[in-house]
């Protein structure tokens, strides 16, 4: 299993870049709008990460089989210590279901690397209309906090876009 995953932030030049000098690395570039701004170089590999500033998320469960190829979504939460116990019990049944959600290849359940009580669920997805049917779901894991104020919930989707101007 992947202990750690990395991600930076970057021009696309200077991401691909990155990517042509570790090309043992797993990495992927994934855009916010699907052109060359607001792009995000993601480290899989589950090794030290290469970049100069990274962000970085240790990784305390996972479930499914990752394919990077398509959508990735992020939820951030800061939950208070009892809001944390309750949220990593429902992580923790949701990550030991045999069944995904439909369109979900797979989920990470982490924490911030630099504030161990920040939890991040990084989910990959066939395309964002699944992880929109299964983020609005009145029953899906994340629906149950995203109301929360106290939680400071917040989210970000990104689509895998390639290196090349291909």
């Amino acid at each position: 299993m992947i202990r750690q995953i990395s991600v930076t932030f970057g021009t696309k030049n200077v991401l691909v870049n990155i990517m042509k000098k570790y090309p043992e690395r797993d990495l992927a570039l994934f855009s916010t709008n699907n052109n060359d701004s607001g792009l995000q170089l993601l480290d899989y590999s589950g090794k030290e990460s290469i970049f100069k500033s990274p962000i970085t998320y240790d990784v305390l469960s996972h479930v499914g089989e990752d394919d990077w190829s398509y959508f990735i979504n992020y939820v951030e939460l800061s939950p208070s210590d009892d809001q944390r116990k309750v949220l990593d019990a429902n992580m923790n049944t949701f990550m030991s279901s045999p069944d995904l959600p439909t369109g979900m290849f797979s989920a990470y359940y982490m924490s911030d690397s630099r504030d161990h009580t920040k939890r991040i669920i990084l989910t990959l997805w066939r395309g964002a209309y699944a992880y929109n049917d299964w983020a609005n779901h009145p029953d899906s894991v994340v629906s149950k906090f995203k109301n929360d104020p106290n939680i400071n919930y917040r989210t970000a989707s990104y689509q895998r876009v390639a290196p090349t101007n291909n």
